[in-house]
């Protein structure tokens, strides 16, 4: 077992951020290119999640196919809204590491 996984198993009931926080001192600081593929895969994995639940209320209660298909645009747009000026920021710092 490494140091790291020792440490959080020496942990128990420890709050998950602070598990998280020990978690990044043994994996080393994360790049912001990895941050933004992180993110980018975590509002996807919203999105399908989302989706599953819309499909199941359309389908419980024959709700039309393309009103899910609007639900889910509107979707679209919130996480864009929530995520964006994450997103932006880490791709400028990524800009900016390409430059030195």
């Amino acid at each position: 077992m490494s140091i790291g996984r020792q440490m959080l198993a020496a942990l128990p009931g420890a709050p998950l951020s602070l598990l998280a926080d020990w978690a990044r001192l043994f994996t080393g600081a994360r790049t912001p290119s990895a941050q933004l593929g992180a993110l980018r895969r975590a509002e996807l994995a919203a999105r399908v999640d989302i989706r599953a639940v819309l499909d199941r209320l359309a389908e419980e209660f024959d709700i039309p196919g393309h009103e899910v298909d609007e639900a889910m645009a509107q979707v679209g747009d919130t996480l864009s809204d929530l995520t964006g000026e994450i997103e932006n920021d880490l791709a400028y710092d990524i800009e900016q590491a390409d430059q030195y």
